[in-house]
């Protein structure tokens, strides 16, 4: 009877301590990961830690993340969905990331890489000046590629800055991102100073963005010169019957032929608009003495598939008449200065074009004459769907539509 009694005790003593483990389990479960807020979307994992949705009514922070389980990059979109809310803002960071806007139903995010098996967390911050209650749902999808052009691919991974960190006209130094503007064909987005994720692989030869067009198309240039160094000019100084374009167009022909269905046919900016002293050039006055660069044409237009940056591009991505190691046009294996398509001076029936030294400088006193460097700029079609995120381990590629 006894035994019988303490047989009882021990059996009630153990099922008491796998009930209180299997509490403290399910605790600790959930503290780590609950499975309500825990989605699966293809290869990504998306884990809310507080909830996919949210309903505050004063300044609160939530986070996420998200995990690819596969051994292949892939793309991703966030969004806000259901929302209602009248005076919020947000402002969504992550290692690599930052952007803030207005909260309302929107596409946070459009398109961004994840490499293979990894993870990467997101903080989301609300912040209202009102006590109302405002609510919403946060959405994390798989985005495949062929939904978004190489535009929207740029603009989901860069923020686009309001102001300039260095004045125009002076060096840039530092990697200041993308920058709005205007162009002939509407807003345009240019990269400048020291950008290390504006890299391009295209015809088995590196680009580098040099911006993204009004019309959508993308400007790149080579990341070196070719190997045939000319004159820019032998008897005509217009770019259109220049011996510079024959020289391009022979290399086009010979490199990127193959590649023609993505180059598009692009109006290029000669400008050759002489002030009323006949020997400078608007552009002059513009790049050197004003330090106004603008990416309308003020000259001539060419319709070519090649070309040459224009020095107003130059002087934005970064360049002054100082020399310049530390900005993306900058390439310490260009060992020979290179002409712009950009006219500076014409004195005693000499024409000068800008040119950019092996030091980055912007320089304007040389003939057009002489033999000098040739960097090749091409436009890709708006259309193009690419991979890769721009940096040099991984530069976008032109993928088939």
């Amino acid at each position: 009877m006894r035994m019988r009694f303490k047989s009882v005790l021990v059996f009630i003593f153990l099922l008491l301590i796998s009930c209180i483990a299997i509490g403290v389990g399910y605790l600790f479960y959930k503290n780590v990961i609950d499975t309500s807020d825990l989605y699966v979307d293809g290869d990504l994992t998306i884990n809310y830690f507080d909830g996919s949705s949210f309903n505050y009514n004063k300044d609160a922070t939530t986070t996420f993340s998200i995990i690819n389980n596969s051994n292949e990059e892939k793309y991703y979109y966030i969004q806000f969905t259901d929302v209602i809310a009248t005076d919020v803002e947000y402002e969504l960071t992550s290692d690599s990331f930052e952007k803030s806007d207005k909260l309302k139903s929107d596409i946070i995010i459009n398109q961004r890489v994840i490499a293979a098996n990894t993870t990467v967390k997101y903080t989301l911050k609300f912040t209202t000046n009102q006590s109302e209650e405002y609510s919403g749902k946060i959405h994390v999808g798989v985005r495949t590629n062929e939904e978004n052009t190489f535009a929207d691919v740029i603009l989901t991974n860069n923020a686009v800055s309001e102001t300039t960190l260095s004045l125009i006209g002076e060096n840039a130094t530092l990697d200041e991102g993308l920058l709005e503007t205007q162009d002939d064909l509407g807003t345009s987005y240019y990269f400048r100073g020291d950008v290390t994720n504006n890299n391009v692989s295209f015809a088995n030869y590196d680009w580098k963005i040099v911006r993204i067009n009004g019309d959508g198309s993308i400007k790149l240039v080579l990341n070196e010169i070719i190997e045939e160094i000319g004159s820019y000019y032998e008897e005509s100084y217009d770019f259109s019957s220049s011996n510079i374009l024959e020289v391009l167009n022979r290399w086009y022909d010979t490199e990127l032929i193959d590649y023609n269905n993505y180059i598009a046919s692009y109006k290029f900016c000669n400008d050759t608009v002489l002030e009323t002293d006949n020997k400078t050039y608007s552009a002059y006055n513009r790049i050197m003495l004003n330090k106004i660069p603008t990416n309308v044409c003020l000259g001539t237009k060419v319709n070519s598939k090649i070309g040459l940056l224009t020095i107003d591009e130059v002087l934005l991505a970064g360049a002054s008449t100082e020399e310049n190691t530390n900005y993306y046009l900058y390439n310490n294996e260009i060992e020979t200065d290179y002409y712009t398509m950009s006219s500076a001076k014409l004195e005693s029936n000499i024409y000068y074009p800008f040119i950019i030294n092996t030091k980055g400088k912007i320089e304007s006193d040389t003939s057009g004459k002489l033999l000098r460097g040739i960097r090749p700029v091409i436009n890709i079609i708006k259309t193009a769907k690419v991979i890769g995120d721009g940096t040099v381990d991984n530069p976008y590629q032109i993928i088939e539509n």
